[in-house]
Parts: structure tokens; C-alpha cells; sequence
């Protein structure tokens, strides 16, 4: 069955939403797959916009856009809208300007599915998906069984396949902002997403929570299927900074260092910042004392764990790799840079 506004008004409008910054050959290849897809659509009654927000690139990915995609909504900023003022961008431009009823935020740098935009499409013309969000996932094209970007139900990553048995359909706390698809009316009922308190990373959390907190419902589809190449520096990249830590035991201090500095960056998703207000992400406030007291804590376990036993650290190890249902091979080229034993 057709969308209501479908039949009203014979047309089906949907907003693409890409932050980019500095990826000039990534956001290239993400755009020659949407309009390639776009071009094959035979129903007319379909209308997508692609609005691209170049966060001031140095690189040429602004020029290349117009160059080679003049189609393109482009959005320029300033450098400071990072990934979640990037997506308000470009969620307000697709509602203000573009009169669009569905909102899809995608990353650049994953490889779609043949089928993705007929997937969406699919979704977006149910009279069902008008209470809900909808999020894909992102395999890791090494070991394709193996989920990288999903969503996530009581704080575990959704990382098999496997959890799709029983259902093409699997409710979620949470959705990774690499792939979702959001109704115009959700978006005006609760507002976008909080780019002050979570500036890169949060953001696509945030925002299934209080989606969630009005009401609606927040679903994980294995028909929205992406790939990427994720790399071992990728995993370690998201690692807990212990582990991190560890990682660079046998490095130098200088090295070691910028894993302190880490809690107070906000590209590294262990941010003091990050990290507390997505814990009390229903509190407008968090008072400077709290962040001085994770802070302090932080560093202090990180020094604290030097002393600790081999066994002990290598047992963190594997706790982490068995949450994040990582496969063997990596576990072991993980352990490998390290002088622990790889007993994984």
C-alpha cells in the first residue's frame, strides 16, 4: 500500500543526508552509487534529493561534487559542524527547503547493496514505517558475516547475522548513524538531533533515544545492507582506551600519551565528553565536576593498570572480543601487536 502522502500527491520525496569532510575519492564513490541506482528507477512517483555537507574540505571534495555532480544539494560549513551539526544541516535544508517526507542519513564511506535504494523505496511506501525509524547495517567485507554498524539493544552491538533468524526485522535501543531512515513527521514531533551536547559522535544515539522516549519505534532491517573495508586500525580505533593502552605498552610514552589525550578529543569515540552525556543523555545538564571526576578516574585506571598481571590484562582482552563477537583472525592480528600471549 502506497503512502497517504504518496497518493495525495502522486509524488514520494526523499532527502539523501551525507556529512563529508576530506574524502574526496570516498564521497566520489558514494555518489556514483546513489545516481547509478537512481538512474534504474522505472516508477516516476519517486523524487531523491542527495544533499551533500562538505564540513570545509581542503581536499577538492567540494569542487569535485559540483564538477562532476551538479544535481547535488550542497551544503558548505565552516569546519566546526562536525558529524552531528553536519546532519542538522542537512536535515533542516531537506525539511525547509526540499519538502521531503523521509529523511535517510548515510556515511560516505561504505559500498551498498544492488538493491539498497529499491530497499528503500520499499520502506518508505508502507503505511507502516510512519511510526518508526529504521535503521541498516554495515558488513565488513573481510568477513562478511560479521556486522560492524547496526544498532544496539541494552548496550551490546548487534554484530551477527544470526540475529536476523527469525525475523528480517529486529527492534533496537539504538541505530549507528551510517545508515537511517527517518519520517518527516517523527523529525517535527522531537526535534534533530543535540549537535551542541554531541558533537561527533552521540548524536545518532541520542536521537533514537528520545525517538524512542516519544513513543516510536526504533527498528534494525537486514534489507538495508551496506560494506566496508574495516581495518584492524579500525577496531583498535573504537577500542576501550585500557586497551588502547596496552596496545602501545611497548611504544613510547609519547605514543602512550595521546591515549590520555584521547579523553578530551572529540574524534575518538572514548571522549569524557561523549562519554557522559550519552549516559545522561535525558539530562540538560551535566555539571563540570562530573567530567573532572571521569576524567581523573579514566587516567587513573589507565596508570593503576600498568601493575596489573599479564593474566588480567589478557582476560580484558578477550571479554572485549567475545562482546564484540570479533572473528579469530582479527582477535589474533589484534594480540599480535602486543607481547601478551594471543590465547584468544
Amino acid at each position: 500500500m502506497k503512502n497517504e502522502l504518496v497518493t495525495k500527491l502522486n509524488l514520494l520525496i526523499i532527502a539523501v543526508i551525507i556529512p563529508v569532510r576530506n574524502r574526496k575519492t570516498i564521497t566520489h564513490n558514494i555518489l556514483v552509487q546513489l545516481y547509478k541506482q537512481i538512474s534504474q528507477l522505472s516508477d516516476q512517483i519517486y523524487k531523491i534529493n542527495i544533499v551533500v555537507v562538505d564540513d570545509n574540505s581542503s581536499d577538492g571534495t567540494s569542487e569535485m561534487i559540483l564538477n562532476h555532480f551538479p544535481e547535488v544539494h550542497l551544503i558548505q560549513g565552516d569546519g566546526n559542524l562536525w558529524w552531528t551539526g553536519a546532519i542538522v544541516q542537512g536535515m533542516k535544508y531537506a525539511v525547509e527547503k526540499l519538502n521531503t517526507h523521509y529523511i535517510l542519513w548515510l556515511n560516505d564511506d561504505i559500498y551498498l547493496s544492488d538493491n539498497f535504494i529499491e530497499k528503500i523505496l520499499e520502506l518508505c511506501s508502507n503505511d507502516q514505517f510512519k511510526d518508526s525509524i529504521y535503521g541498516g547495517f554495515v558488513r565488513d567485507n573481510t568477513y562478511p558475516d560479521w556486522i560492524v554498524y547496526s544498532g544496539s539493544i541494552k548496550n551490546q552491538i548487534v554484530q551477527l547475522t544470526d540475529n536476523f533468524s527469525d525475523s528480517d526485522i529486529v527492534e533496537v535501543d539504538a541505530l549507528n548513524g551510517n545508515i537511517v531512515i527517518i519520517p518527516k513527521e517523527i523529525v517535527e514531533k522531537i526535534g534533530f538531533p543535540d549537535q551542541k551536547r554531541f558533537l561527533h559522535y552521540g548524536g545518532d544515539y541520542e536521537f533514537s533515544y528520545k525517538a524512542k522516549s516519544f513513543g516510536f519505534k526504533v527498528l534494525l532491517s537486514n534489507q538495508l545492507i551496506a560494506q566496508t573495508d574495516y581495518t584492524i586500525d579500525d577496531f583498535i580505533r573504537y577500542m576501550p582506551p585500557l586497551l588502547q593502552w596496552h596496545l602501545k605498552c611497548n611504544q613510547s610514552w609519547s605514543k602512550r600519551f595521546q591515549i590520555l589525550k584521547g579523553l578530551t578529543n572529540i574524534k575518538t569515540n572514548y571522549n569524557i565528553w561523549h562519554m557522559l552525556n550519552i549516559i545522561y543523555w535525558h539530562k540538560n545538564n551535566i555539571s563540570i565536576y562530573q567530567y573532572w571526576v571521569y576524567y581523573i578516574k579514566a587516567i587513573i585506571k589507565l596508570l593503576v593498570s600498568d601493575f596489573w598481571s599479564t593474566e588480567r590484562i589478557e582476560q580484558e582482552f578477550k571479554n572485549y572480543f567475545q562482546k564484540k563477537k570479533a572473528p579469530p583472525e582479527l582477535a589474533e592480528a589484534v594480540m599480535d601487536r602486543t607481547q601478551l600471549k594471543s590465547g584468544v
